[in-house]
């Protein structure tokens, strides 16, 4: 094996790692939050990685194991992920600009 496809194939996996790690740490940011629009906040983030992920591991596995079998099947993850990348970067954009008045309304509750 070449040194380039080595550098490529290590390249990938550490994103595969990376994306799935910062997947989880959403998730768990979801899971301990109390306030509904957060909480749909770190949903789309976490679906977001969700979506890097998949993407990442379906070139990876088209990249080392090339057969028919393997260019279908991570072709359906690369689709899948391109469709959840871009659906819940919508999704975080407009849960963004709920934030603040998310914040206010928990500030006039508290008092």
């Amino acid at each position: 094996m070449s040194t380039g496809f080595q550098l490529l194939i290590t390249t990938l996996v550490t994103a595969l790692i990376v994306s799935f790690f910062v997947f989880l740490f959403y998730k768990v940011l979801q899971i301990r939050t109390k306030r509904d629009v957060r909480k749909a906040y770190y949903n789309a983030m976490a679906r977001f990685w969700f979506g890097i992920f998949l993407i990442v591991f379906g070139m990876n596995s088209i990249i080392q194991f090339q057969t028919v079998v393997t260019y279908l099947v991570g072709g359906i993850f690369i689709t899948f992920g391109i469709i959840n990348v871009t659906h819940f970067n919508k999704a975080r954009k407009y849960f963004k600009q709920n934030l603040p008045i998310e914040d206010e309304a928990y500030e006039k509750t508290k008092q």
